[in-house]
């Protein structure tokens, strides 16, 4: 492992651990047991840190999309959380500090604004084709669709957001996401989506 993964790896532990705000690069320095100089060399200020992992992260995240499949369009949004949970158990520190990474590094929150807006346009696409093969109901507008990512987005958020030390160790805690993300989408299946998600289930 080369130098700037190994700080990348430390700083990702400690942000999970003690909070973004609380932690330094002469921190990530020490726990690596390098030189201050040696971790700015690579990354001349925290923000430059947080924000090559925060492209990390949307990296890992994206590969999760190129694997949905025309046939299986609500599997893939089905298999999704359980795919992208490990990802977001990873980068806890970016739900859990949301609003001190939107008011003191910029460019971070300026990033994640412009991700969010590319993934929202192409998974409006997902949801369309839905409506199109007949799993979604046909009269949900833009605006519900919009709605339907929003509010998915914002559980999501809401699941991390609330764990709890003890929460850690329960083995089910990936199952119970999963489910958690995939019932907001019931209200909006057709009979023939009810069924495939049945299906889906067994």
């Amino acid at each position: 492992m080369d130098t700037r993964e190994r700080i990348k790896r430390k700083a990702t532990d400690l942000f999970n651990e003690k909070g973004v705000k609380n932690v330094t690069l002469r921190e990530v320095a020490s726990a690596l047991e390098k030189s201050y100089g040696n971790v700015t060399y690579h990354y001349k200020t925290k923000n430059d840190l947080i924000l090559e992992l925060f492209e990390d992260m949307t990296i890992e995240t994206t590969e999760i999309m190129k694997s949905f499949q025309f046939q299986n369009l609500l599997h893939g949004i089905l298999d999704a959380p359980q795919k992208t949970f490990d990802i977001s158990m990873k980068y806890l520190f970016f739900y859990v500090d949301y609003v001190e990474i939107r008011r003191s590094y910029k460019s971070v929150y300026l990033k994640a604004e412009e991700n969010n807006a590319f993934r929202k346009r192409n998974f409006m696409k997902i949801l369309e084709q839905l409506q199109i093969q007949g799993i979604l109901r046909e009269a949900l507008t833009p605006d519900d669709l919009n709605y339907l990512m929003d509010l998915s987005g914002a559980m999501r958020t809401f699941f991390f957001l609330n764990l709890r030390p003890e929460n850690f160790a329960d083995m089910e805690l990936k199952t119970k996401y999963t489910t958690y993300v995939n019932n907001l989408l019931m209200p909006y299946l057709t009979v023939k989506g009810l069924l495939e998600y049945g299906t889906y289930l067994k």
